[in-house]
């Protein structure tokens, strides 16, 4: 079951609804990590900007903090991890409006 907690210091902008930005990550790793959507679970976690601190700065002065932490089940193949970290990437940079260089995406892999 993989699990996906997206952190960010910066609001999804009003052109994109909560509902959507998580579909658009549900839809990425069912496709991607060859998952039932049941077995999903996403989570957008919004971080106070003035409780974080990015490149050594804090509150409005520092760049965006996004980072989706995924917890996948162990044994997927090298091209299959890399393909789903690059299109999670794209998808989070579009849904944030933000450029892919500020989105993070960390894996960590789980026994099954």
């Amino acid at each position: 079951m993989p699990i996906v907690r997206i952190e960010s210091s910066i609001p999804l902008p009003a052109q994109t609804p909560r509902a959507e930005a998580l579909a658009a990550v549900a839809d990425c790793i069912v496709r991607r990590l060859d998952v039932k959507p049941v077995q999903v679970r996403v989570g957008l976690v919004d971080l106070d900007a003035d409780s974080v601190m990015v490149a050594g700065k804090s509150g409005e002065s520092a760049p965006p903090w996004i980072v989706a932490w995924a917890s996948i089940l162990e044994g997927r193949p090298e091209v299959q991890r890399a393909a789903f970290v690059a299109e999670l990437l794209e998808v989070l940079a579009k849904c944030y409006r933000v450029d892919e260089s500020v989105v993070r995406v960390l894996v960590q892999d789980f026994p099954s």
